[in-house]
């Protein structure tokens, strides 16, 4: 899931915006250690200024992509609005030019997820994401619902079945493209099972999470939004599956304490919804210096699958 040369360096960082950033700090840069993990290929670094200070950055410009700018300026306002309780890091300061946008926040002495997971490691984020769903519902006022944010991108079966977009059955694995009608129904009601006032960060991975001895903080909360309390699990799952095949999704899901009493068809219908966006998205040309994107929604996409075809024959 890394690619050690897709990101951009401090050195890549235009003098005025270095200059600014001294000014606000106080301090300039002495030693950055860049992040590989993740998909954006803008710079996302671990600094340690003159004076001893410690800030985690991440900047992008347009001409890097042109649609990484506009998540980082979503990110923004989610920081504004995140609930104390919520297990991110702190938000020290953010640059926006219109060109270049940049965020620097606290930098947390913790470290990502083993790959496989690991059995404790997985314990506690989970664990994590329960009590996260308690401290954070009701969702902040003016939160996104996930029924708008993720209309498209979840109707992507219904959209393969009549023809719209670029997405090609003949692309899909065997069993997808078998049972394109039963996954275009499954997925119509999908909006209804996810709604709910919980505040979800829903692009959880194990690179966008550091665990600490003490905490489990949870990084890049673009895609916030009000949801049904269960759902950063389930969404997290596929990926936890796609890249350690030794976890069984389905047992995870039982012990999860807001899976309680979640109807079956729900939990199917969404995971209906996150295979088609998957398996659809990855058949796209790669984005501009994210060559791994693709490959890694077809793993997400073809682990949900495998997880949902489970369900189905239980």
């Amino acid at each position: 899931m890394t690619n050690p040369d897709h990101r951009l360096g401090w050195e890549d960082v235009p003098d005025h915006l270095t200059e600014k950033f001294t000014a606000v700090f106080g301090a300039p840069v002495a030693t950055e250690q860049r992040q590989t993990g993740g998909f954006s290929p803008g710079l996302a670094s671990r600094l340690v200024l003159a004076d001893g200070q410690r800030v985690f950055v991440k900047a992008i410009h347009e001409g890097r992509d042109p649609h990484t700018p506009g998540l980082y300026r979503r990110e923004i306002e989610v920081t504004k609005t995140l609930p104390p309780a919520a297990p991110a890091p702190r938000s020290l300061w953010t640059y926006d030019d219109g060109d270049w946008v940049m965020l620097a926040f606290e930098d947390i002495d913790g470290h990502t997820p083993a790959q496989p997971w690991q059995p404790q490691e997985l314990e506690r984020v989970v664990a994590t994401l329960a009590d996260m769903a308690d401290a954070l519902t009701p969702a902040p006022a003016d939160t996104v619902p996930a029924t708008e944010d993720l209309a498209v991108p979840y109707s992507s079966w219904r959209r393969l079945s009549a023809g719209e977009g670029p997405a090609r059955a003949e692309a899909l694995p065997d069993w997808a493209r078998e049972n394109l009608p039963l996954l275009t129904d499954l997925e119509k009601d999908w909006a209804a099972a996810a709604a709910g006032d919980t505040l979800a960060h829903t692009d959880l991975r194990a690179d966008n999470m550091l665990l600490t001895p003490e905490r489990v903080v949870l990084v890049d909360w673009p895609y916030a939004v009000a949801g049904a309390p269960w759902l950063d699990l389930l969404m997290m799952l596929p990926s936890v599956a796609a890249y350690s095949p030794q976890v069984d999704p389905e047992q995870v899901w039982r012990d999860y304490r807001h899976a309680a009493g979640v109807d079956a068809d729900a939990v199917n219908a969404v995971l209906a919804a996150i295979a088609g966006d998957y398996l659809t998205q990855c058949q796209q040309p790669d984005p501009p210096n994210i060559p791994t994107l693709r490959p890694h929604q077809r793993a997400k996409g073809e682990a949900t699958l495998r997880w949902l075809r489970a369900r189905l024959k239980s």
